[in-house]
């Protein structure tokens, strides 16, 4: 699972690798690359409960070499760019998009467009029984009538579960 984050955050990460920053800084700079189409901001949405008063984001850039760059072309955290990449397509196809929070849980993404709601699990793949365990459980639940999938770059498992999810292969749901 990748972190939502706040201002809060951002400022104790780079106050304590020696960056002194305040929090209206940091809003603007985030302010000024969400404004430049680097980088787009995903609120939360609360499935359950009470709607967050500040919600907190998670942020995605708009090209994963963006994020190859801060992070040295290390190949690491391949889960979060393929994330990244569901995500983008979502905006493409027209859906806003926010990320799904249960209260012992969360869902990467609840994507709607007009009428259509969906909820999507993203995931490098699901062979290990505790993966495909841990990306269903949020989906399963859910007492809505909406879409529910999860997308994977694996190509075993897929087809619908019993709970009626949707389990597909990214790259094929991206040449749809």
């Amino acid at each position: 699972m990748r972190h939502v984050v706040s201002t809060n955050k951002v400022v104790g990460t780079l106050k304590s690798a020696g960056i002194g920053i305040t929090n209206l800084t940091a809003d603007n700079q985030i302010d000024a690359l969400e404004k430049a189409f680097i980088i787009y901001g995903c609120e939360q949405s609360r499935l359950r409960g009470k709607e967050l008063l500040r919600p907190q984001r998670k942020y995605y850039p708009v090209d994963n070499g963006f994020r190859n760059l801060a992070h040295g072309f290390d190949g690491s955290d391949q889960g979060a760019q393929l994330e990244g990449i569901v995500y983008m397509e979502l905006r493409r196809r027209g859906y806003s998009v926010s990320i799904g929070m249960l209260p012992d849980g969360e869902i990467d993404f609840v994507a709607r467009r007009g009428s259509e709601k969906m909820y999507i699990q993203v995931t490098l793949n699901m062979t290990d029984e505790n993966t495909r365990a841990r990306e269903l459980a949020p989906l399963q639940k859910l007492n809505d009538a909406f879409s529910r999938m999860v997308l994977t770059l694996d190509h075993f498992g897929l087809g619908v579960t019993d709970e009626g999810i949707t389990i597909r292969n990214v790259v094929d749901w991206l040449l749809k």
